[in-house]
């Protein structure tokens, strides 16, 4: 890689070289998406697709703000997380400051991701705070890497 600057004149004032051997590299290959995939509990969240797989294998219908509000959950597991930050997440909408929707939504989710077992919830209230995810969560990238999340 070079680096060129010019002074004011527009002459050539410094070229600094890569000290490693210059590469060529596929342009596409540096802007192509990486899908991201979350997997919690036995539950898959692929988030390119904006798919939720229960631990059976099968498909889950989510709206698109249970979707985000999921996703925001599963980035940060373990994170106690404001109702503001969630809000935050949630767009398209105007939010006041004693709306009350997103303990509606956060019920909503917590249903959908009852698996019939007993088993403690994945997300519970924080009093005073919001809600914290509590299952541990395993993120993988699309070309196999694994990293915790």
């Amino acid at each position: 890689m070079r680096i060129l600057t010019l002074d004011d004149a527009g002459q050539e004032s410094a070229v600094l070289e890569n000290a490693f051997r210059e590469r060529d590299f596929d342009i596409r290959r540096a802007v192509e998406p990486v899908e991201q995939v979350y997997v919690f509990a036995g539950w898959t969240l692929e988030e390119t697709a904006r798919d939720l797989f229960s631990p059976a294998g099968r498909r889950v219908d989510l709206t698109s703000s249970e979707f985000d509000l999921l996703l925001a959950f599963v980035r940060k597991p373990g994170q106690a997380l404001s109702r503001d930050v969630l809000l935050g997440t949630l767009r398209g909408r105007e939010w006041t400051y004693f709306d009350r929707s997103i303990d509606t939504l956060v019920a909503r989710l917590r249903k959908k991701l009852t698996s019939g077992a007993e088993r403690p919830p994945l997300v519970r209230s924080v009093r005073g705070v919001g809600y914290i995810f509590c299952a541990a969560v395993a993120r993988i990238c699309r070309a196999g890497q694994s990293a915790a999340a």
